[in-house]
């Protein structure tokens, strides 16, 4: 059992400049330092095509064994449709996570822009029950694409840009889907650019036995380790924290 406090000196979910990142990963590296985080996973968005991500994880290399300060490389992947194909190259060794993403809805033909999911659902085209039912399906499918441990990273995101909420999210879905999560091993973020998940689904993935784990998303090293959200968030939890 862990702290909301514990939580908040890691940060799983930190970009460098090998994807869309302005800050190297040492300089990652030196902001987790600074702020006393005891985890920092560097990782960065990935596609199929990616033919950087050998040379970004000997980068991470040399700033493992840290004293204090546990350092991971991840690679950031899009669901891709509902199967739950990943947007995912080959991984080289040294590559701990695969934080699994929903940056656009994973249709039955593949990725939808979130705008255009959101228009259909205005004209009545789409239910929102079939679309959230998919946005499930396809997340926990995807925990069986990845070669690593997974991570899945701002969990429901994808919902708000389409005109919906969590809150919208049947609870028996979401408990099928803790259940997923759980047995795959699977680590689920709190989001601090995001601010998801909710504090309501958080508690719930706690409760099934999910661990938690804090995220910035950060871009520039200003801002690695610094939350908000996510400490509003973990409080309103914090009894339910399963590590």
């Amino acid at each position: 059992m862990s702290s909301a406090q514990d939580l908040l000196r890691e940060d799983y979910h930190v970009h460098s400049a090998f994807s869309d990142g302005v800050s190297t990963v040492e300089e990652n590296l030196a902001a987790a330092r600074r702020r006393g985080l005891r985890t920092l996973c560097l990782a960065d968005h990935v596609r199929r095509d990616s033919a950087w991500v050998p040379e970004f994880a000997a980068a991470v290399e040399p700033l493992r064994g840290e004293p204090g300060l546990a350092v991971l490389a991840g690679v950031e992947a899009k669901i891709l449709d509902r199967s739950g194909r990943l947007d995912l190259p080959p991984l080289p060794a040294g590559i701990d996570l695969v934080l699994i993403a929903d940056h656009q809805f994973p249709g039955g033909q593949g990725p939808v822009a979130p705008e255009k999911l959101a228009a259909l659902l205005q004209a009545g085209e789409l239910g929102a029950a079939e679309v959230i039912s998919c946005l499930v399906e396809a997340t926990a499918r995807a925990l069986l694409q990845v070669p690593a441990m997974p991570l899945i990273a701002h969990l429901f995101s994808v919902l708000p840009k389409m005109g919906l909420d969590e809150s919208q999210v049947p609870a028996a879905q979401l408990g099928w889907l803790a259940g997923q999560l759980r047995t795959a091993g699977a680590l689920v973020e709190i989001n601090e650019k995001w601010s998801c998940p909710s504090p309501g689904t958080a508690r719930i993935l706690a409760e099934a036995g999910v661990p938690l784990v804090a995220s910035t998303d950060s871009h520039d090293c200003a801002d690695v380790g610094v939350y908000s959200s996510v400490r509003r968030t973990l409080d309103a939890v914090a009894d339910g924290i399963v590590r």
